[in-house]
Order: structure tokens, then C-alpha cells, then sequence
């Protein structure tokens, strides 16, 4: 394990991030300034900014990142071994937060006797404990859903009702019933396996085992996902796509009846706003696999308190206030910003209980919210990226028919490989 940690703090070092814009964020009152590092000033600004109104004893100061330069610089700060000018908190996606508990334990402040993560979705609390320990804040969620238009559904004769516990192989059936009436089922991107992400979790499975090995050749749900695969390449009631751009546009475009995706998706949805009173949400078709749910997440990301920082302990009560301690807090946050958290004792604000007029009607945050709490709790380690590399380098091959035991041999090799 010290050769991995070493990896990761060496290619942290080689590399600085780039500091964005500042946007200082003052109580009324004043207050201990703590300093926050995250991306997205519409998203994470605002959730902070409405946190900061909340708690007179703080003045929140947000400094803007792109995504990749915030996580980036925060390897960089940690590995020089640096403790001057550390932030206070900062944003960490729940896919990375693994890398960097194991790669730096001692950097991070434990918050298990600071907050109670019963009151967190369990998956959540997952993503933010290392060794047995709890460091993150959870905060939003990428709670999944089959995200589909009611109009196209009525065409082929599906009523909300059929489509609340479809299996995979029901889903994929729509495909052809869809094209008859001139509508694809969903895009399809060979070169991207973010559904996997999904799938697997949905059955209670990763793609590394709890020891951050590679967890591919005897993986049922990841087989199963290689066969869904295989079949959404070979139809022709699929939206080919290469990016994001072609991918939001099949959605916005009408061209696609479903999206399987995380819940941050909506806002991608309702930018088609000519679709208004068009779509529904429902939860994801459910795999074969033994122990499978209709339950998973895609996305989300956690706060962390830097146990170095200059006001650590301000910064820890803060948090512990704010986003571990008000339901008022994440009223407002769906109301304004459509943020959804994972913090359980919110699941029934006012906001939850909206009758969405895109979505038909439909409470979609009151379903979300619900499924969020029955997700099921998956250790996503240290080395998502890694893994998913790994198997997208054989993924051609086992698309033109190779043997897919054999391939997925192969994707383990080259996977110690890279974190070694």
C-alpha cells in the first residue's frame, strides 16, 4: 500500500492547480473568517453563502476553482507538507475523497464525534470514512433515476405505472417499440462507461474490492454490464454520441425518449423548456444479479474540514451547524438552486413536497429523495478512475466478440500497473 500512496502524492507534487476568482462571502455580523476552496459559484458558492446567512459566527470566504484545478491544488498544498495559508474546508467529489484520506490520513480533521452520520444517506457516510474513521461532511447527492418523456411512453402504450420496476431487459425492449414511432431509447457513448458506475452500485458492488484491488473477472454485475453494453452497441435505437455537447443535445433535441443518469442531470433536462409537462422520472431498471436494487447514485461530492487549517475548529462547528444540523438550510438549497443534499432529516422540508409542472406534476424531489435513503453502500476506494482506464482500454475488444474473461484479465494487469 506505501508504494500506492507514495504514487499518488508524487503525481500530486509534479503538478500545481490554478487559483480561480475569490468571491468574499461576509456575515452581517462578522464573525471567525474561514476559507472554503470549491467549484462552481452557482452551486457550491450558493450552498455556502446560504450556510454563512445561518451562522453568525463565521464569515464564509469562497474561492472559486474549476473542479479539476481544485482537486489538483489540494494534492499539490498537501504533498508539499505546507500547513501556511491552508484553507479551511474544502470541496472533495465523492470518487476522489478515498485518494486523498489514504494518501494524507493525518490532514484531515475526524469528524465522528463533531457529527452524527446517522442523519446521512449510508452510501454517503461510505465515501467520506477512511480506515474506519469519518472525515467528510457529506453533502449533495447523485441519487440515479431513469429519467424518460411521458409523451413518447404514451405513443408505444407505458403509463408511469409500467415504468416504476422495469428489469433491464423490459427496458431495453422500449428500444424497438420507440423506433417505430420515430424516437430513439437513449444515447449511446462506446468510448464511456459512466452507466456502470450506476449498474454497480445498484447491486451493492464496485469496481475494486474493499483492498483497492482490481474487482473485474469475477464481478457478476460487471459482466452483466458488459452484456447490456454489447447490446445497446449493436442496436439501432440508440443516439450515437462522442461528448457531452452531443449527449445534452439528444436530450434537449427530443431525440431521445430516457436518461439514465444522476439526479444533477435535471438541470441538463430542463433547459429543453419547450418539453415542460414531458417528462418523468422513475427508478432505474434492475439487473439480473443476485442482490440487485433499483436503487444507486452517480455523482456528489462531501466538505472537509483540513485538521491544519487556521480556523479548523471554527470551520468544524460550522459544518456541523450548517450542513450536518438544519433542515432550514436545505430547503432553501432544492428552492433555490435545485440542490438536493444527502442530509436525511431534510427528506420532508417543504421543498421535497413540490409539484414539479416540467416534470408533469410529478414530486420528483420527494422520489429522489426517498430513493436516496435506500441506496446501497458501496466502498468506491481509492482508484475509480484508474479502474474505469483500465477497462475502457479493453472494452473495443470486448465489443467485437473477444472473450470477455479474457479481457477483463488483461484490464486487472494493466489496472496494478497503473497504481503501482
Amino acid at each position: 500500500m506505501k508504494k500506492r500512496v507514495l504514487a499518488i502524492a508524487m503525481a500530486a507534487a509534479m503538478t500545481a492547480g490554478t487559483l480561480g476568482s475569490v468571491n468574499v462571502m461576509a456575515a452581517e455580523d462578522g464573525g471567525t473568517e474561514i476559507t472554503v476552496w470549491a467549484w462552481d459559484q452557482a452551486f457550491n458558492g450558493f450552498a455556502m453563502e446560504e450556510a454563512d446567512k445561518l451562522d453568525d459566527s463565521v464569515t464564509v470566504n469562497f474561492v472559486e476553482m474549476a473542479k479539476a484545478d481544485c482537486l489538483q491544488k489540494i494534492h499539490t498544498v498537501l504533498a508539499s507538507g505546507v500547513t501556511e495559508d491552508l484553507p479551511d474546508i474544502v470541496c472533495i467529489s465523492d470518487l476522489n475523497a478515498q485518494g486523498y484520506l489514504m494518501a494524507y490520513p493525518d490532514a484531515f480533521m475526524p469528524m465522528d464525534d463533531v457529527i452524527n452520520y446517522d442523519d446521512f444517506s449510508a452510501y454517503k457516510k461510505e465515501a467520506v470514512s477512511y480506515d474506519g474513521v469519518g472525515y467528510g461532511v457529506p453533502f449533495d447527492t447523485g441519487v440515479a433515476g431513469l429519467f424518460y418523456r411521458t409523451d413518447y411512453m404514451e405513443e408505444i402504450g407505458y403509463t408511469a405505472e409500467d415504468m416504476q420496476n422495469l428489469t433491464w431487459d423490459e427496458y431495453l425492449s422500449l428500444g424497438e417499440k420507440l423506433k417505430e414511432k420515430g424516437h430513439l431509447l437513449q444515447t449511446y457513448n462506446p468510448n464511456d462507461i459512466a452507466e456502470f458506475q450506476i449498474m454497480l452500485q445498484s447491486c451493492g458492488t464496485w469496481f475494486t474490492d474493499e483492498e483497492g484491488n482490481a474487482n473485474f473477472v469475477d464481478n457478476a454485475a460487471l459482466a452483466e454490464c458488459y452484456d447490456i453494453f454489447k447490446t445497446l452497441n449493436e442496436s439501432d435505437y440508440c443516439k450515437v454520441v462522442s461528448d457531452w455537447t452531443e449527449f445534452a443535445g439528444a436530450i434537449n433535441g427530443g431525440e431521445v425518449a430516457c436518461v439514465l443518469r444522476g439526479s444533477w442531470i435535471s438541470s441538463t433536462i430542463i433547459q429543453g423548456e419547450d418539453q415542460s409537462g414531458k417528462w418523468a422520472v422513475a427508478p432505474i431498471p434492475t439487473m439480473e444479479t443476485e442482490g440487485a436494487t433499483n436503487r444507486s447514485n452517480q455523482g456528489g461530492s462531501s466538505w472537509f474540514v483540513l485538521k491544519n487549517g487556521k480556523n479548523a475548529e471554527a470551520a468544524a462547528e460550522f459544518l456541523k451547524n450548517t450542513f450536518a444540523g438544519s433542515t432550514d438550510l436545505y430547503n432553501t438549497l432544492l428552492e433555490g438552486a435545485n440542490i438536493m443534499g444527502t442530509y436525511l432529516p431534510a427528506s420532508d422540508v417543504e421543498a421535497v413536497n413540490i409539484e414539479d409542472e416540467f416534470y408533469g406534476g410529478q414530486q420528483v424531489n420527494k422520489d429522489l429523495s426517498t430513493w436516496m435513503a435506500e441506496i446501497p453502500a458501496v466502498n468506491t476506494g481509492a482508484f475509480s478512475a484508474e479502474a474505469q482506464s483500465a477497462l475502457l482500454a479493453v472494452t473495443p475488444q470486448i465489443l467485437e466478440g473477444a472473450d470477455l474473461t479474457e479481457c477483463l484479465t488483461e484490464a486487472e494487469s494493466q489496472f496494478e500497473q497503473m497504481i503501482q
